[in-house]
């Protein structure tokens, strides 16, 4: 279509050429008036015609479209320039080529791909955000829960001989605790902190006869005892007050009675042991004391004391001789009174108060 509108353009060009020298030849041929009007009218007539002409043309010519090329991106392949291929050996354009028109229309968008720059090759959609894969975790099964085990009891301690004398074992306070912490596996700690509260300070400044008096059996019935030996030696009825009927001053009062109308227990000794807990330990105290026991000596009190205790703590947390937990010895300062609380205090608390201070 454009060639033909070019071969228009040189065709009336020519013409209007030719019409100029042949108004020029007839103004000088001519001789008479009339004829030169005439053709000069004529020509007139035909140049106004070829200047409308022109304008549709240029109208005609202004109106062409003509496609702009993009450029090619540093990212989008060139296409290398070949020589042209005979008529007969141009492959056919792809059906989806562009034609002129559409180049001025934004191309329609394409859900998985767009069509680059050079019209031809398709180039895949990255998407700016890409959506990450869910993650599913295997599915694991359930461990099984450990079952909380019992606490450990202690290391067993070997068997030492029997005490068969009337001599206990201990010249001072400290080696009895130790006897007996060795050989029933109670913390020295725990025997201290229940005879302080349960007897004071006695026992702890007494001379070395003394001592040796009040940790032998039947002391009580020496003739060189005295009223103040069964005092210091707590060799009476702590409730009463009142010595034993089997001791050197039977019925005597010794101190003043705490509990005088209430139901005498016969508690004496360091620990302040009762008949009846003298009495339900012995089938555990025989292997240590064999031929007898009594509360009113220094070594076996302790060892009834000791006896009871374990009974009473049964499986709680033991994991040593020397050492038990604040939960245990609690227990055993509750078991040990009836109770924790009394009128201006708590035993409980004041066992764990003093446990601490002698460890």
């Amino acid at each position: 279509m454009l060639s033909s509108r070019i071969r228009i353009v040189i065709a009336l060009s020519l013409s209007f050429l030719v019409s100029g020298f042949i108004m020029k030849y007839v103004s000088h041929s001519s001789t008479g008036a009339t004829p030169y009007i005439e053709v000069q009218n004529v020509v007139l007539d035909f140049s106004n015609s070829l200047s409308h002409s022109q304008a549709r043309l240029m109208t005609s010519l202004q109106s062409i479209h003509i496609p702009v090329f993009p450029t090619s991106s540093p990212s989008t392949p060139s296409i290398p320039t070949s020589p042209p291929l005979p008529n007969e050996a141009r492959p056919e354009l792809p059906p989806t080529s562009p034609t002129g028109q559409e180049w001025t229309a934004a191309p329609t968008p394409v859900p998985t791909s767009i069509v680059s720059s050079s019209g031809i090759f398709p180039t895949t959609i990255i998407p700016t955000n890409p959506i990450p894969p869910t993650y599913t975790p295997s599915k694991i099964p359930p461990t099984n829960t450990p079952k909380p085990t019992s606490a450990p009891l202690p290391t067993a301690i070997p068997e030492l001989p029997p005490v068969t004398s009337n001599q206990r074992p201990g010249s001072n306070l400290e080696e009895v605790f130790k006897e007996v912490s060795k050989r029933m596996c109670v913390p020295v700690a725990l025997l201290k902190a229940t005879q302080q509260e349960e007897s004071g300070q006695r026992y702890r400044t007494f001379a070395t006869d003394k001592f040796s008096l009040a940790n032998r059996l039947n002391w009580w019935n020496e003739s060189s005892t005295s009223e103040y030996d069964y005092f210091t030696g707590v060799a009476y009825s702590a409730q009463s007050g009142k010595a034993p009927s089997d001791s050197k001053f039977p019925g005597k009062e010794i101190a003043h009675p705490i509990q005088p109308n209430a139901y005498d227990q016969w508690i004496m000794g360091p620990e302040q042991i009762s008949q009846q807990e003298q009495d339900a330990s012995r089938k555990n105290t025989i292997k240590i004391l064999p031929n007898n026991i009594d509360r009113r000596v220094l070594f076996d009190n302790f060892i009834i004391y000791s006896s009871i205790t374990l009974n009473r703590v049964g499986s709680s947390p033991r994991t040593s001789c020397d050492d038990w937990p604040e939960e245990t010895v609690r227990l055993v300062a509750e078991k040990h009174y009836g109770a924790c609380a009394y009128s201006g205090g708590n035993y409980c608390d004041d066992i764990w108060r003093l446990y601490k201070s002698f460890k």
